[in-house]
C-alpha cells in the first residue's frame, strides 16, 4: 500500500467521521428544537426520525420567516441589507420559539373532540402568524408587476398634485404679483421721466399748439422761398408786395413759435416739479406695497416649495409595503388571473407557516404511537415518583412530629414527677417541723404542771377563790400555720385525684360505726 493510498483512506475515514459527527450534532439540535424526550427515545429509537423531522420542519418555517422579515424590513424601512438580515434573523428566532411552544404545548386528550378544541386556538394563532409571514413573500413574487403599477400610481399622484397646486389660490396669484412687483421696481428706479412730463395734459396741450404753429411756420417759409424765386405764387421773382406779405406771415408765425417754445419750457419745469413732489409721496406708498407683495410671494413660494418637497419625499417612499399592497389590489381588480394566483400563493405560504401545528394536531388525532404511549407511562411514572416522595416526606414529618410530641410528653412527665417529689419532700419537712413544735409545746405544758404540783406539796396553800390557775400556753403561730397548710394541701390532693377521694370515702364508710 502506497503513501497516496494510505492518505486517501485516512481522508475517507476522517470525512466519514466528520459527516457522522455533523449528522449527530444536527440531529441533536433538531431534537432540542422539537422538544422530544431523549429518555423515551432511548427506549424507542425508531421514533427518533419522526422527532428529528418535526424539528426540521420548525427550523424550515423559521428560516422562511427570517427571509420574509428581511425583505419586509428592506422594503418598509429602506435599511441596508446587512441590518435587514440581522432583523430578519431575530424575527426567525421569535417565530421558531412561538412554533415550538405551539407544538410542545399541544396535548393529546382522551377524546378527539377535546383534542380538536384544545388545538383550535393554536391553529388560529398559527394561521395569523402564517398570514403575517407570507405577505412579504407574496409581494416579492409579484415584485415586477407591483413596481410597474407603483410607477403608474406615482405619475397619477404627480398629475393630481400639480392640478391642486395650479388650482390653489395661494399660488395662482403669484405671476400677477410678480408682474406688479416688476412694474413697481421700474417706477421706483425711473422716477419722473420725460415721458411722464410729456404725457401731462398741460404739457401735451402746449406741445400740440407748438407743433401746429411749427407746421404753419414751416409752410410759411416754404411759401416765402417759392414766392421769392418766382416758382409759385405770383410767379414774379424778387422782392415784391406778395413776397413781403409772405415774409410778414413767416415772422409772425416765428414769433408765436418762439413764444410757445418758451411757454413749453416753463410748463415742463412746473410739471416736473409737481410730478417730483407727487413722486416722493408715491414712492413711499409704492415701497410699502412692494415689500408687502414681495413678502406674500416669498411666503407663497416657501409654502409651495415645502409641499413639493413633502410630495417628493412621499413619492420616494411610495414603494413601501402599504403602497405595494395597494398596487397589488389595483392589479387584481384589472386582472382576475393574477388575483387567483395571488390567493393560491398566499394560501400556500400560510399553509407552510402553519405546517408544524397542523402536523402536531394530526399526530394528536391519530392513534397514539409508541413514543406517545411511552411518554404517558413516563409521565405517570414521574407522577407516581413525586407522589411517593411527597407521601414519604409526609410520613417522615408525621413521625418526627410524633417523636417530638412523645419527647415533650416524657419531659412533661419527668418534670411533673420531679415537682411532685419536691413537693412531697417539702411537705415531709413541714410535717417534721410541725411535729417537733408540737413536742416542744407538749413538753412545756407538762413542765408547767409538774411545777404547780411541787409547790402544792411544799405547803403553800391558798384559797381556792384567790388562787388563779396556771394559764395554758397557746399553740405557736408557726405550728398552726403548718397545720392549716397541711390540711389545705390534703384537701387539694383529694380534689385532684378522684380515685383517692373514692378510696378515702370507702375507708371512712368502712370504719364508720
Amino acid at each position: 500500500m502506497t503513501i497516496r493510498t494510505a492518505l486517501a483512506r485516512a481522508r475517507s475515514w476522517l470525512g466519514r467521521g466528520a459527516r457522522r459527527v455533523n449528522r449527530r450534532f444536527v440531529s441533536e439540535g433538531l431534537l432540542t428544537v422539537s422538544g422530544a424526550n431523549r429518555d423515551i427515545l432511548r427506549e424507542a429509537p425508531k421514533e427518533r426520525t419522526k422527532q428529528v423531522a418535526m424539528g426540521a420542519v420548525l427550523v424550515s418555517v423559521a428560516a422562511i420567516a427570517a427571509v420574509s422579515a428581511t425583505y419586509a424590513l428592506y422594503l418598509a424601512l429602506h435599511v441596508p441589507v446587512d441590518l435587514a438580515a440581522i432583523g430578519g434573523l431575530a424575527w426567525g428566532l421569535v417565530i421558531l420559539n412561538l412554533d415550538r411552544w405551539l407544538v410542545v404545548s399541544t396535548p393529546r386528550l382522551e377524546t378527539k373532540w377535546g383534542t380538536i378544541g384544545m388545538a383550535l386556538p393554536r391553529v388560529l394563532l398559527a394561521v395569523l402568524i402564517g398570514a403575517v409571514v407570507s405577505t412579504p413573500l407574496t409581494l416579492a413574487v409579484f415584485g415586477s408587476e407591483i413596481s410597474a403599477e407603483i410607477r403608474v400610481m406615482a405619475a397619477e399622484n404627480e398629475d393630481e398634485f400639480n392640478r391642486k397646486l395650479e388650482a390653489d389660490s395661494r399660488y395662482s396669484e403669484i405671476p400677477a404679483k410678480e408682474q406688479e412687483i416688476e412694474q413697481l421696481q421700474a417706477d421706483l428706479a425711473d422716477g419722473v421721466s420725460e415721458d411722464d412730463i410729456a404725457q401731462h395734459p398741460v404739457v401735451a396741450d402746449v406741445q400740440a399748439r407748438l407743433d401746429d404753429i411749427t407746421t404753419q411756420y414751416n409752410a410759411a417759409v416754404t411759401a416765402l422761398l417759392c414766392e421769392a424765386d418766382g416758382t409759385c405764387g405770383t410767379g414774379d421773382a424778387g422782392m415784391g408786395p406778395a413776397t413781403a406779405a409772405r415774409m410778414a406771415d413767416r415772422d409772425r408765425l416765428g414769433a408765436e413759435r418762439e413764444s410757445l417754445t418758451q411757454q413749453l419750457g416753463d410748463t415742463q419745469a412746473q410739471v416736473r416739479a409737481q410730478l417730483e413732489a407727487q413722486e416722493a409721496q408715491t414712492s413711499i406708498d409704492q415701497s410699502q406695497r412692494l415689500e408687502t407683495l414681495q413678502q406674500e410671494v416669498r411666503d407663497a413660494e416657501d409654502a409651495r416649495r415645502d409641499e413639493i418637497t413633502a410630495h417628493d419625499a412621499a413619492v420616494d417612499n411610495s414603494d413601501g409595503i402599504l403602497a405595494r399592497l395597494s398596487a397589488l389590489e389595483r392589479i387584481q381588480d384589472d386582472d382576475p388571473m393574477l388575483a387567483t394566483a395571488h390567493l393560491l400563493l398566499f394560501l400556500f405560504m400560510t399553509a407552510i407557516e402553519c405546517l408544524p401545528i397542523i402536523f402536531k394536531t394530526m399526530l394528536a388525532l391519530a392513534p397514539p404511537s409508541l413514543y406517545d404511549r411511552l411518554l404517558v407511562l413516563h409521565e405517570q411514572k414521574a407522577e407516581s415518583r413525586v407522589r411517593l416522595r411527597m407521601q414519604t416526606e409526609y410520613e417522615e414529618a408525621e413521625t418526627l412530629a410524633r417523636s417530638a410530641l412523645a419527647a415533650a410528653e416524657a419531659r412533661a412527665a419527668r418534670t411533673l414527677e420531679a415537682e411532685s417529689k419536691a413537693t412531697g419532700l417539702v411537705l415531709d419537712a413541714q410535717l417534721e417541723v410541725t411535729a417537733e413544735g408540737m413536742r416542744r409545746w407538749r413538753d412545756e405544758q407538762l413542765a408547767g404542771d409538774v411545777t404547780a404540783r411541787d409547790v402544792d406539796a411544799a405547803g403553800v396553800h391558798t384559797e381556792p377563790s384567790s388562787r388563779s390557775p396556771v394559764p395554758a400556753q397557746p399553740v405557736p403561730g408557726d405550728v398552726l400555720d403548718d397545720l392549716q397548710l397541711r390540711t389545705f394541701e390534703d384537701n387539694v390532693a383529694l380534689d385532684l385525684d378522684p380515685a383517692e377521694n373514692r378510696a378515702a370515702g370507702d375507708g371512712a364508710f368502712a370504719t364508720a360505726p
